[in-house]
């Protein structure tokens, strides 16, 4: 585990006033450059997260004087070890848990360990407070106080973070949190302004349908990441009055074997990284490892898998990493398959985990390979450990911050959140781009503007009787963020006060009025394989690619 805590005093040369917070966003997980967020408060240069493939960017700056790891997914931690190497005198912090599920033991031993609910004095005017994010075992939420001139600032940082309980953590205590009242709040928003069900009715619509294709005599394959969602899984099949009892057996292949023995090592050594409920099940049976109750867990135990196949009894239910390669277990397999995917996942996007845990596969051409042979069928779930559109707007009234960062997520995603008027009415909201430098003005009044940090163009407008016509100057249409706003085509008008506020309308709201006017048209927009703007349907010649809403293909099914 990580030492004792034992900080050294922090400072350098000043860059930011005691008024100002500057953050330098080297990465904001738009898509899969990972997070790693840049703080300069009054005369101290804070580092949030390292989740950066290349860290290159860094060395535009001197070097941080203090490192704080969210929680131990790859997109928040993949580069503290070579952050470490690069500069092994700046601290790294975490809490316990995160440091347990890191995985690398020279690593782990270099970090060190913050507590809970404890404000820790890194210098004379700077201390940090760590609060449980409700993600992933350990996940925290990181709390700054900063004196300058009889004033006290907050800044406060998410990292990913969840409202409510899932199976393995406690939710965020928003209770405890209510009116901290933070000057900034830098949050994550990568499920956007979109509202789910939830946690429990997730998980009750996955059991009945991964019910019925057991009913079926198939064999279900779910591929998961590393940490969080395959350990969530596991522990929703032991527990849940549906499965319990039932003869059934769960084989987890050997990368995420690993992972659930350190969430098992996790429990016995800080048992309270865990809700209560959790604790009691232990006591009685292990929450993984179980052959004497079904449904019964049982490891591979090793690849390749093929000798082992033959042996499966179906129904049977298949846990595995991405790089356990599809066609081991179904391709050569003679019985019928079911692949389920968590629904917001992009095939590619698996990628970044074969990159960090296993050798160079291509696993979206090997599961569209797999299901050539029609054995295979396709299906996602929704089971999330991130705020949705209401969790997230609930933190924020709760909170009630000045400044909102939103990162971690598709930046259309995060235009649409960013865009609610519950927000803009009340925050100054921000959404840093990677590599341009946010100066956040903490004297500001709660209800004022923010001050303008971009000049305004204007455009010409020209009305006939039966719509209105805006042209744009390029400096607006050849602005990145455009691409984002215009994606769809349809634009939202609103007034606000003496205001006219232009809102793009991104795909997902596009495909929802669309439905809703025309249920049964015959177009992408309304086949149940349209997911993120992409077919996902395997047998289509669209499977994989970004896909008009008006498109169709043979493949059509209707939602």
């Amino acid at each position: 585990m990580g030492a004792d805590v034992v900080l050294p005093p922090i400072g350098s040369s000043a860059i930011a006033d005691g008024n100002t917070v500057v953050c330098y966003p080297y990465g904001v997980g738009h898509g899969d450059e990972g997070v790693s967020l840049g703080l300069v408060i009054g005369r101290h240069r804070i580092l949030l997260d390292c989740g950066l493939e290349d860290i290159t960017p860094l060395e535009e700056h001197p070097p941080p004087d203090a490192v704080f790891c969210s929680h131990a997914h790859v997109d928040h931690g993949r580069s503290l070890n070579l952050l470490r190497q690069w500069w092994p005198h700046v601290p790294i912090y975490a809490t316990a848990g995160t440091v347990a599920l890191l995985g690398d033991r020279l690593l782990a031993d270099s970090i060190q360990i913050l507590p809970w609910r404890m404000p820790i004095e890194l210098a004379d005017n700077l201390t940090v407070e760590l609060w449980p994010a409700g993600h992933l075992p350990g996940a925290a939420c990181t709390l700054f106080t900063y004196a300058q001139d009889s004033r006290t600032y907050k800044i406060f940082y998410t990292g990913d973070c969840f409202l409510s309980s899932t199976r393995l953590v406690d939710g965020l205590p928003l209770a405890a949190l209510r009116g901290l009242n933070p000057d900034v709040l830098i949050m994550e928003g990568s499920l956007g302004a979109t509202c789910y069900p939830n946690r429990r009715q997730q998980e009750h619509q996955l059991i009945e349908r991964l019910r019925s294709h057991l009913d079926q005599l198939r064999c279900v394959v779910f591929p998961v990441p590393m940490l969080g969602l395959g350990q969530e899984l596991l522990m929703l099949w032991r527990s849940h009055y549906h499965f319990t009892g039932q003869p059934l057996t769960i084989w987890v292949d050997p990368a995420l074997a690993s992972s659930c023995d350190a969430y098992l090592e996790l429990l016995e050594q800080m048992p309270d990284a865990f809700p209560r409920n959790v604790q009691n099940f232990a006591q009685h049976q292990s929450i993984f490892w179980d052959d004497r109750i079904n449904p019964t867990i049982k490891r591979l135990s090793s690849l390749p898998l093929e000798p082992q196949i033959g042996s499966f009894d179906a129904p049977a239910v298949l846990l595995v990493h991405p790089a356990t390669p599809v066609d081991l277990y179904c391709q050569r397999y003679r019985g019928a398959w079911s692949v389920f995917l968590p629904e917001q996942a992009d095939l590619r996007s698996w990628q970044r985990e074969l990159d960090a845990h296993g050798p160079a596969y291509d696993w979206f051409d090997s599961l569209k390979n797999a299901t050539v042979s029609g054995t295979v069928q396709l299906e996602t779930y929704q089971l999330y450990s991130h705020c949705d559109g209401d969790g997230t707007t609930q933190l924020i009234h709760n909170l009630r911050p000045r400044h909102v960062v939103l990162v971690h997520g598709q930046l259309e995603r995060l235009s649409a959140l960013a865009n609610l008027e519950s927000l803009q009415s009340r925050y100054q909201v921000h959404i840093p781009l990677p590599g341009n430098p946010l100066s956040l003005f903490l004297d500001t009044r709660f209800a004022s503007l923010p001050p303008p940090s971009e000049p305004t163009f204007e455009g010409t407008v020209s009305d006939s009787r039966d719509h209105v016509s805006l042209q744009l100057p390029p400096t607006i249409t050849a602005d990145a963020r455009w691409q984002s706003f215009a994606e769809t085509g349809i634009i939202e008008a609103r007034w606000q006060g003496e205001n006219l506020v232009l809102r793009g309308v991104d795909s997902s709201e596009l495909v929802e009025i669309t439905n809703r006017l025309a249920p049964d048209r015959i177009a992408c927009d309304n086949c149940q394989f349209y997911q993120q703007r992409s077919c996902q349907q395997p047998r289509s010649p669209l499977f994989g690619r970004l896909v008009a809403p008006d498109g169709h293909c043979p493949e059509f099914t209707s939602r």
